[in-house]
């Protein structure tokens, strides 16, 4: 069999829980890590039958922070995988990284290991607000591991930045994206801008909810919307999905496996996993993770298996994130089934509200769907 496959990594640990942050993440927990890191690797090993069939070509390293952790541990993951893995297949190895926790030691040895591709999680470039979203480093943190990975000679970096924040207000916000036009020269080829999600039960909810922050008022956030467009199209990062901006040919290879419906396999304590047309998710608490893998039990708490027709619902939502959309030959060669035939009600209310056009080959989001797209997405839930 010669399919190809992706590998997620998670590492849960973290040296302070973001306030904002809804991942499944811990602070506080350093005795777990080594025995963690054993059961991530047998869960590999345990997966050796199908990792043995496929050819693996992208891995990424999320969390969590995975460079809060001895870099020891890192190589001792991508030594497992790569067990498995044709050196001349793979084609990128990226690790999620937080600028207070790098030193040279771990870039290097992460580059010794095969990582070709960073991605570092900046939020904003200004230090006070950094500081009421929970941020455990500054702009200066930034700087200086930018510094040592390019010192690496890694030369395909990606940043994270996060808006609306409380304290931005458009000025800043174009200050910050002055910044960013000067990263260039640095190797960032790739930046992912989120919308900031509030979720229950956060930190950042509670401040919110109890007055002692407040976030830009939704004219401020379409502002800085139209601006980041404009602007990272000027300076030659392409938006190719609705939050990734990239430099033409650094677009993140493993991101495009999910946004194309491609198959890849999670490891660790809350990965989630696309395999044999199921959707699956693994024990989110690390202790009860490590007892599922040491006691050789499935570690799998979430299972979703897609029928033909929630397939093909879930290649649309996620074929029209993508700028150039969704190949309407592919979608055919994919599920031997006619795209208009099939959700011709759906697509023709999309059209009739300009949420979406085409040019015969491809349906993709207009700008105003791109804005809206949660209401082109309820379409096909």
């Amino acid at each position: 069999m010669n399919q190809d496959i992706g590998i997620y990594i998670h590492i849960p640990f973290c040296v302070q829980k973001c306030f904002y942050c809804d991942f499944n993440s811990y602070s506080n927990k350093d005795d777990l890590i080594e025995e963690y890191i054993y059961a991530v690797c047998n869960e590999i090993l345990e997966n050796a039958e199908i990792l043995s069939q496929y050819k693996i070509s992208t891995i990424y390293i999320g969390g969590g922070t995975p460079s809060y952790i001895d870099s020891k541990y890192i190589k001792q993951i991508l030594d497992t995988i790569y067990m498995f893995v044709d050196k001349n297949y793979l084609q990128e190895v990226t690790i999620e990284v937080n600028p207070n926790s790098i030193t040279k030691e771990k870039i290097t040895e992460y580059k010794e290991s095969g990582i070709n591709r960073i991605s570092i999680g900046l939020q904003s470039t200004h230090d006070d607000i950094l500081k009421k979203i929970g941020r455990a480093h500054t702009l200066n943190d930034f700087e200086n591991a930018l510094n040592v990975i390019n010192n690496a000679k890694i030369d395909n970096i990606s940043i994270d930045l996060i808006y609306p924040l409380p304290g931005l207000n458009i000025s800043r916000f174009k200050e910050t994206l002055d910044y960013i036009s000067k990263l260039k020269d640095k190797n960032v080829k790739h930046v992912s801008i989120y919308n900031l999600e509030v979720h229950e039960n956060t930190k950042l909810a509670f401040l919110l909810n109890e007055g002692y922050l407040t976030l830009p008022d939704e004219d401020e956030e379409y502002e800085m919307y139209k601006m980041l467009n404009s602007f990272l199209n000027e300076q030659g990062y392409k938006r190719y999905e609705i939050s990734n901006y990239a430099i033409n040919g650094y677009e993140s290879k493993h991101n495009l496996r999910y946004w194309n419906q491609e198959l890849y396999l999670g490891f660790g304590a809350g990965a989630s996993s696309f395999f044999g047309g199921s959707r699956y998710k693994n024990e989110t608490d690390i202790k009860k993770y490590i007892k599922c893998i040491n006691n050789n039990i499935p570690a799998i708490i979430e299972k979703e298996e897609l029928d033909l027709l929630g397939l093909m619902k879930e290649y649309v939502i996620l074929s029209l994130r993508k700028i150039n959309g969704l190949n309407i030959d592919t979608f055919k060669t994919k599920f031997k089934k006619d795209i208009y035939e099939l959700f011709s009600e759906e697509l023709n209310e999309l059209f009739k509200d300009n949420l979406i056009y085409t040019d015969n080959k491809n349906i993709m989001l207009t700008d105003r769907g791109l804005e809206v797209a949660n209401l082109v997405w309820e379409k096909f839930v």
